[in-house]
């Protein structure tokens, strides 16, 4: 059986995406099989916004560049699959909450800009669940 990761801090998460509203952020997540898709267990926030996969090299997020991302609306989802845009070899990635405070549903967060759908942090933290890819 996979273990289940819940990223919280107090129980809920405090964390302010642009730093103009404060918003509830949790993510949950568990190991998984290699594939073309990762699944979030679950997502918590209270503004619509972005759950973003990124590849990790030497323990740390590959930012700004990710692998996949998907619009949350706010309130819990559970089971949220996200469609991978590179291969993914074994080992483990990122699930990252991303604001959307851009042009609305539209990821804009990336090489060529990172003005729009910032991380969502909290106390200087980025709100993240590692998931570990494994055959």
């Amino acid at each position: 059986m996979t273990e289940l990761r819940n990223l919280a801090f107090a129980g809920l998460l405090i964390a302010t995406g642009t730093g103009a509203l404060a918003q509830t952020a949790m993510l949950s997540t568990a190991d998984q099989a290699l594939g073309t898709s990762v699944t979030v267990a679950s997502i918590t926030v209270a503004q619509d916004g972005w759950v973003v996969i990124h590849q990790v090299e030497d323990g740390k997020p590959v930012v700004p560049t990710s692998i996949g991302h998907t619009y949350v609306t706010a309130g819990t989802t559970m089971d949220v699959p996200v469609a991978l845009t590179e291969a993914v070899e074994t080992g483990q990635v990122i699930a990252m909450l991303h604001s959307d405070d851009g042009e609305r549903g539209v990821y804009e967060f990336g090489a060529d800009s990172t003005d729009n759908d910032l991380p969502v942090s909290v106390d200087g933290k980025v709100v993240v669940a590692p998931i570990t890819i494994s055959e």
